[in-house]
């Protein structure tokens, strides 16, 4: 067993029914997860707080965010109100994931926020929870919640694929989630720009909870795993724009023309092999040695995933979060050989 101590979240969907999702849930937090991201994502999914909240009253242990919601779909108060009643449910186990917007907001023909409106829309729902009057887009309330409830010290975490948003939130968030690339070329460049942000408003950076993005990929050797994904997802490097995430300018091009379908609900998130798609793609580009040299690389056995994980460790990485794909048939399997092979070696 190792000394390094590691921290796991497991990001994905349950299938089918609420009631379907009592089970997954119950067997990740038996798995030893420490924490589970909840989707947000209404035109394939059922709502985000009902989910969480079947997830709360089923769990004991395992804390629960949205990964990820956004400023468009719910006012400010609605989602602060969400998330009192949660933390009411759930105390001390209960977060916010945000970012700009994803399936949420282009599956229904609608545009992601601007990072300064993703900024104004966490400090308000930050004080909100602390009890505060709040002013957003001009108008000025606050929540008038019984005196019994109290201040709600709900931490709020930010999905960061870029500078701009990943400076914004190691400003005013409690966390990060990141999908950035995992090169140590890669994680000086997001530390930089963290320390940067911090400095700029006497922050500690050292006060951020920061979580890496990134997929697990089991199989018999490094190799067949590498030919089943990447390791990281391409929708996120792709999202918006391409500059300040470290693309060669002649890597652009091909990388828009790998992700082309990317806000394609069942394209991106209903093809069982995806990952494998995106794998050849990258080939056909031309791409896949760069990615694969930012990739976290966390492929193979659970001895190889374990050996990796030690030398990411190394640089600070110590929380990962790991998606799994809803549909994927052997998701418990895969669950059972994160508990047993990697996850009781860290914990």
């Amino acid at each position: 067993m190792s000394d390094t101590k590691l921290n796991f979240c497991i990001n994905s969907a349950h299938e089918g029914t609420l009631m379907n999702g009592i089970d997954w849930w119950k067997t990740c937090e038996d798995a030893g997860i420490n924490m589970y991201g909840i989707s947000d994502s209404p035109v394939q999914r059922p709502d985000l707080y009902v989910a969480s909240t079947m997830c709360a009253l089923n769990t004991s242990k395992m804390r629960i965010i949205s990964c990820v919601t956004n400023p468009v779909s719910r006012h400010p108060s609605v989602t602060a109100s969400c998330l009192r009643a949660l933390d009411e449910l759930a105390p001390g186990r209960v977060g916010m994931g945000i970012a700009t917007g994803d399936s949420a907001l282009w599956g229904v023909g609608l545009k992601p926020a601007t990072v300064a409106g993703l900024r104004e829309y966490i400090l308000a729902v930050k004080g909100l929870l602390r009890g505060e009057e709040v002013s957003y887009k001009g108008a000025n309330f606050k929540s008038n919640f019984p005196d019994n409830y109290g201040p709600s010290d709900v931490p709020v975490y930010v999905a960061c694929s870029g500078p701009k948003v990943l400076k914004m939130a190691a400003q005013v968030a409690d966390g990060l989630i990141v999908t950035m690339g995992f090169s140590q070329e890669d994680v000086q460049y997001v530390r930089g720009i963290i320390d940067e942000a911090c400095a700029e408003v006497g922050r500690n950076p050292d006060e951020l909870d920061i979580w890496w993005n990134a997929y697990v990929v089991f199989a018999p050797s490094v190799e067949e795993a590498m030919e089943m994904s990447l390791g990281w997802s391409m929708s996120w490097i792709s999202m918006t724009t391409l500059n300040g995430k470290g693309i060669p300018e002649e890597y652009k091009e091909p990388l828009q023309r790998m992700t082309y379908d990317s806000h394609d609900l069942t394209a991106a998130y209903g093809t069982a092999n995806r990952h494998a798609t995106i794998v050849a793609r990258a080939k056909e580009v031309g791409l896949y040695d760069w990615l694969i040299s930012r990739s976290p690389r966390l492929f193979g056995t659970p001895d190889d995933i374990n050996v990796r994980l030690e030398e990411l460790a190394k640089q600070g990485m110590n929380n990962w979060m790991f998606y799994i794909t809803p549909n994927d048939p052997k998701k418990y399997e895969l669950v059972e050989t994160l508990s047993k092979g990697v996850i009781a070696n860290f914990a």
